[in-house]
């Protein structure tokens, strides 16, 4: 792995007519890329003929929890509005992204102004993807939501180059723009360290990234994930298609990943060191194990040759049929989930080798700073107004957008490190709530915990279990090497009532939460 709404108007049926004449003669004036009504947009999609985009298109609005890591015991309400598309199978494909810790998911067709209740049928994040369904408990009584609605075709494999519709309904009319795809590449997943295939497109449709359809006259070739500018990135069909039929069988087991770091082979002293005959070719690996608990079949230094009968080149690439030229890392997910196997070629003391790898499954949980907390409430524990937190990126993200450059450098420094048996997770003391108990101690906050009554913290379960065990009558706490402060003592005999009173004063429902396993989990 290299880690490295303009609003369109319906036009009144009494001058239509003129003014259709009106945008003919005014066509050459207008820009590719504006808006046009619902009939014009419908023609351009491919409409008119059996296939119409209004009928698989779907606005979603979506309620769910919003989470203060800072203060882990509050929560908010947020709304989401994203877009699908129909699928064969009473399903709405979209993105991920906004769905997570959902207690509300409402759809509406057609632009109809009716909403129906949803639920999920399945959820990737991972991948980015999800799939939507009506909720007929809570929809009984209403008109069948399917009724008019058409499934739409992915493309497979999709167009890398050429013109492309991206749709979506705004003000309850299908809002249509115009892109050009740039080109097909690989990088990280919007929501995960796995490298997936990415279709970049050249548009000026703005706000974008909330699952709209990309299409090519009646086919679908994307879902719309990300927008920078006018730079607007896809998920495409090709990479989608297969996860959706896997699904469909209940085959898909999740995304797995190369758990290993490589360089290009471009230095030919590098190749000559380790007496690789020939032009420079392959992928030096650098690190292995990415993967917690799991022991590498590939080493260090080890070149990789090739992968499934593909040829890797000296840059890391190799050369798809349909594709070109694309990293090495979309060959993890190219038709294959975790737990499939993959034929890799490399050289290794001098000689040829054959392995088989076995895909790794991508989980936050391989990360010791997870990027994603999903579907979960957040963790922590109250011991006498010291609050203890797991450290994530979420939490991190409590800083803003450029979190990396303002929260704590010593937090985000771990955000490098990896998993390891004796500390899978690594616990943070976020703040003191200020108690006469712990007086002296207020200005205490974003520090790492290494023990508390003698037992090192390897994850947020084990403080609670720590202070069950106080040291002659006192909880001792002690923290990482640097840390301002390296110890700090609370009366154990005080703890209960301690927490009892600065819960009712700070309106904490519980002095701790933890999930069932102790630490992240994500659920599908």
């Amino acid at each position: 792995m290299n880690r490295s709404f303009l609003i369109s108007r319906r036009l009144e049926p009494s001058f239509a007519g003129f003014l259709a004449l009106a945008v003919l003669a005014l066509t050459p004036l207008l820009p590719l890329s504006a808006t046009t009504t619902h009939e014009k947009s419908s023609a351009d999609a491919g409409a008119s003929g059996p296939f119409a985009w209004e009928n698989a298109i779907i606005q979603i609005e979506v309620t769910s929890k919003a989470y203060n890591y800072i203060q882990p015991w509050e929560r908010s309400e947020h709304k989401v509005y994203k877009s699908g598309v129909v699928i064969a199978g009473h399903l709405i494909l979209t993105t991920a992204d906004g769905l997570a810790d959902q207690t509300l998911i409402r759809l509406k067709k057609q632009g109809s102004g009716r909403f129906s209740f949803g639920r999920v049928a399945w959820i990737d994040y991972q991948a980015n993807l999800a799939a939507l369904t009506t909720d007929d408990a809570l929809n009984a009584g209403q008109p069948d939501f399917w009724t008019g609605l058409q499934p739409a075709k992915l493309a497979d494999p999709v167009p890398i180059a050429g013109p492309v519709r991206i749709l979506r309904w705004s003000e309850d009319q299908l809002e249509n723009r115009q892109g050009d795809i740039e080109r097909l590449t690989v990088e990280n997943s919007a929501l995960s360290f796995v490298s997936v295939p990415a279709l970049k497109i050249d548009s000026t449709i703005p706000s974008a990234g909330y699952g709209e359809a990309v299409t090519v006259n009646d086919k679908l070739i994307g879902l719309a994930c990300a927008q920078g500018g006018d730079a607007v990135t896809a998920i495409p069909t090709s990479f989608i298609a297969p996860i959706v039929k896997a699904e469909e069988t209940r085959a898909y087991t999740g995304l797995g990943y190369f758990d290993f770091t490589w360089d290009p082979a471009e230095n030919p002293l590098c190749l000559d060191y380790l007496k690789l005959p020939g032009p420079a070719r392959g992928a030096i690996v650098k690190e292995t194990g990415l993967k917690p608990g799991v022991v590498s079949l590939v080493k260090p230094r080890d070149v990789i040759l090739q992968i499934d009968g593909f040829d890797i080149d000296a840059e890391g690439n190799y050369r798809d049929p349909q594709y070109k030229k694309l990293s090495l890392e979309n060959l993890s997910s190219r038709g294959k989930w975790a737990g499939m196997d993959c034929k890799l070629k490399i050289w290794r003391d001098g000689k040829e080798m054959d392995l088989v790898y076995k895909l790794p499954k991508a989980e936050y949980t391989d990360e010791l700073v997870p990027s994603q907390l999903f579907d979960q409430d957040p963790e922590y524990v109250l011991a006498g107004g010291f609050i203890f937190v797991p450290l994530s990126e979420p939490y991190l993200r409590s800083w803003g957008p450029a979190w990396r450059q303002h929260s704590p450098f010593r937090l985000s420094y771990y955000d490098m490190d990896k998993v390891k048996p004796d500390r899978p997770q690594r616990v943070v003391l976020s703040q003191v709530l200020p108690y006469p108990a712990n007086i002296g101690y207020e200005s205490m906050r974003n520090m790492v915990v290494d023990e508390v009554n003698g037992m090192k913290i390897k994850r947020i379960a084990d403080i609670v279990t720590a202070l069950k065990s106080p040291v002659d009558g006192f909880d001792v706490f002690k923290f990482e090497s640097g840390e301002s402060v390296q110890q700090a003592v609370l009366d154990a005999s005080e703890m209960d009532q301690a927490n009892q009173q600065i819960m009712a004063h700070y309106h904490i429902p519980a002095d701790h939460v933890l999930n069932p396993a102790g630490a992240p989990v994500v659920q599908k």
